[in-house]
């Protein structure tokens, strides 16, 4: 019997074990339901979700989410996906690039963007599965809101996610005619650099009610707060522009929705900062005779490299058509979708003036997705049972160009040298979920899933170089296929009329991966195994004092096996090779407290607070590093939002305003916590926003601010053992001024 087929056996038998247990202490109660308590204009409000794939108040779901709409992330000024992490605690949401977005929820999660990997936490848009790396950090655009959702998550999604979910809802059409026009005009701390917004939306009846349809539109620009002067280029810069459209069919009791969107973007393109580690590593990597590593930059949002026209454009578009056929108590859901991304990318590798490397990558990819899913609701019980297939085709390209102040210019010749990375890759995922939520009294709930996964990756790598060192002209194929059984059970109860305790056990599991840089046929037969986990989680969901306080806690354990791992491995002669493998066994404990509290009808307070302690129990690297014992990247240990609301009417309108801080105690950005790779460390990081806006009548008027103390840090770094390190730095303070106009009715 296979490795995964023990797990998969132990993992159903503790399953069916757990399930006896709790079946055992479900007996009947002659307790009952008191009816909720009603809402007050001053109490905090309820929240609608579909996180279970039906609308639910947040509160009766037994697990850790957050939700926060689309109004409120527009108020406070964020308009990109990444922005949530500012809201939401154990979530660390960072991008190297927009094409390059690492996305930990609990430590979970993966700095990979190659076609071998999967995501750890998957995205969603009105239930589509986004495969690619590069489609994930978006804009945010006719967003109703968006939901947070920890853990694994296997029996109510058709893509299986290990790290925990982020699901994007966005509008539907409205009944009534109505629309929107906004524009946005902001500048930076740093010289010459301003931005600017313009969007539009329309949405309504078209045929009477049985025909509704939407459409959005929006352009953004940026100027860029890196200013390189050689290169005559600017970090942080951005020209995009992106549109989405939806119909909304009513077909007797039927629905039929069908949505589409497109958005292309240049930019902003990867400016690398080269850090010299306190002169201990002053090249980028073997120099020629005659060349000298100029002086690291005094300031980094003002760095100097040579290579031209470096620049990030990426083009996603796609469709997605959504079926709900009700038959008495029983409604049939079917999601079919298809989605494309185009990219092209072009970095100055080094980060210096130094004709040394070029980095280009270019691909291809398209995806295919069906979900179909069964529910059936009665008063007492609740069963969802679904199917998943999706098909990936991916093209990716990874080049690398010497240029004259590399050593191998003088060592092979002639320039320019090449290697090129390219790797197509072949993906199908099949799977069997669902769940049953029985309720045995008023008061208790019992639910129990299951998910079962098969995937199969078949790739081909094609390597070829005109560097006659390091690597070798090579065609390989490899294919594997791997499945999992992945059950989850949980039991809630009402303690009270608002107060609801839970208690969870859920397993997950993400598919193997392939390297995307493989420096020789047998390097690139060395696949990363499946990750595993078993998560296990107790919390409380509650409503109290009359409605002033929503408080949430959540306590979790999580056992790891295989985290999938990418680390920069230096070979000798300047060159540094990337290899995927897995951590032995790793351990994840933490708490969660999130919610609102509202002291009058004009001031209010949301909060968010997460403790994690991540750690590698075993994780041998090689025979001379160890990294076990050490802290996980990306996995601060403290995570804190706060956010101050006030509200009220004037003599011009009404006024709302938000000041939000948020905060992470120290991150590792590499497994060995600067043992081997100095410096990769970002320490506790607090940020400030605030916006005030002022609606009257039909025309909001409003004023945003992130990052209001002007924090200088570092997103993310790009270690090359042995050599300079490379930095990627933050936006720094911004300011803008946004005006909307609504017309029609709501």
């Amino acid at each position: 019997m296979s490795r995964s087929s023990l797990a998969n056996a132990r993992r159903a038998s503790a399953w069916l074990a757990a399930s006896a247990t709790i079946a055992l202490v479900t007996a009947p109660s002659a307790a009952a339901q008191d009816a909720p308590a009603s809402e007050t204009s001053s109490g905090v409000e309820d929240i609608v979700v579909t996180a279970r794939k039906q609308a639910e108040s947040l509160q009766d779901v037994p697990m850790s989410i957050s939700a926060v709409s689309g109004e409120a992330l527009e108020s406070a000024g964020y308009t990109e996906l990444n922005d949530i992490a500012r809201l939401s605690g154990n979530v660390f949401f960072e991008a190297a690039d927009r094409s390059k977005p690492q996305i930990y929820i609990r430590g979970v999660g993966t700095r990979s963007y190659d076609a071998g990997s999967d995501p750890s936490v998957g995205v969603f848009v009105d239930g589509v599965y986004l495969g690619r790396f590069g489609a994930l950090d978006m804009d945010l655009l006719d967003v109703e809101r968006v939901e947070v959702l920890r853990g694994p998550q296997g029996s109510l999604y058709g893509r299986n996610t290990i790290g925990g979910a982020i699901s994007v809802v966005t509008r539907d059409p409205a009944t009534s005619f109505s629309g929107r026009a906004n524009g946005e005009l902001g500048m930076s701390d740093i010289d010459g650099d301003w931005l600017y917004s313009l969007g539009a939306s329309a949405s309504g009846p078209i045929a009477g009610d049985g025909v509704r349809g939407s459409i959005s539109a929006t352009r953004r620009y940026r100027k860029g707060y890196q200013n390189d002067s050689v290169a005559d280029v600017r970090g942080g810069s951005e020209d995009a522009w992106s549109t989405s459209g939806k119909l909304l069919f009513e077909l007797g009791d039927a629905t039929l929705r069908l949505a589409a969107d497109y958005s292309h973007l240049d930019g902003p393109p990867l400016i690398l900062v080269p850090n010299q580690l306190g002169g201990a590593a002053n090249n980028p990597g073997a120099l020629a005779p005659g060349f000298v590593t100029p002086a690291e930059p005094a300031n980094p949002y003002r760095p100097a490299t040579d290579a031209a026209d470096q620049a990030i454009i990426k083009e996603t578009y796609g469709g997605s058509a959504q079926l709900n056929v009700p038959f008495g108590d029983v409604e049939l859901t079917s999601i079919t979708a298809y989605r494309r991304l185009n990219l092209d990318e072009r970095d100055d590798l080094d980060g210096t003036t130094l004709p040394f490397q070029v980095y280009l990558a270019d691909e291809s990819g398209k995806q295919f997705s069906q979900e179909l899913r069964l529910s059936y609701d009665s008063d007492s019980f609740k069963l969802l049972a679904g199917a998943f297939y999706s098909n990936e085709n991916v093209d990716r390209t990874e080049t690398i160009t010497f240029g004259p102040a590399s050593l191998l210019t003088v060592l092979a010749g002639p320039t320019p040298l090449v290697w090129d990375f390219g790797v197509g890759l072949k993906s199908k995922s099949y799977a069997l979920f669902g769940q049953a939520v029985w309720n045995p009294t008023d008061r208790l709930s019992l639910t129990v899933g299951a998910r079962y996964s098969w995937d199969e990756k078949d790739v081909l790598f094609d390597t070829r170089t005109t560097v006659p060192v390091g690597i070798s002209n090579y065609r390989q194929a490899a294919a594997r296929k791997w499945n999992s059984f992945d059950p989850s059970v949980s039991l809630s109860y009402d303690l009270a009329d608002d107060v609801m305790a839970y208690a969870s056990y859920t397993s997950g599991y993400k598919s193997g991966a392939f390297q995307f840089i493989a420096t020789s046929a047998a390097v690139a037969q060395q696949v990363a195994e499946p990750e595993e986990v078993d998560s296990y989680e107790l919390g409380l969901r509650s409503t109290l004092f009359d409605r002033r306080l929503r408080l949430n806690i959540a306590a979790f354990s999580m056992d790891y096996t295989n985290l999938q791992q990418l680390r920069l491995v230096d070979v000798g002669g300047g060159v540094t090779r990337v290899l995927i493998g897995n951590a032995g066994d790793s351990r994840i404990r933490g708490f969660e407290a999130e919610g609102r509290a509202v002291f009058d009808d004009s001031w209010s307070l949301d909060f968010s607070y997460g403790y994690l302690d991540a750690k590698f129990k075993t994780y041998v690297f090689n025979t001379l590093l160890d990294f076990s014992g050490n802290r996980m990247q990306r996995a601060p240990k403290h995570t804190l939002s706060l956010g101050l609301n006030f509200a009220t009417d004037t003599g011009i309108g009404e006024l709302t305003s938000r000041i939000g801080y948020s905060y992470r105690s120290k991150i590792f950005f590499e497994a060995d916590n600067n043992i081997v790779d100095r410096e990769s460390s970002e320490d506790g990081l607090g940020l400030w926003d605030a916006s005030i806006n002022l609606k009257n009548g039909p025309w909001t008027f409003g004023l945003w601010g992130r990052n209001l103390t002007d924090e200088r840090y570092r997103r993310q770094v790009l270690n090359s053992t042995g050599n300079a390190q490379r930095g990627i730095w933050a936006e720094p303070r911004t300011f803008g001024l946004r005006v909307a106009v609504d017309f029609g009715g709501k």
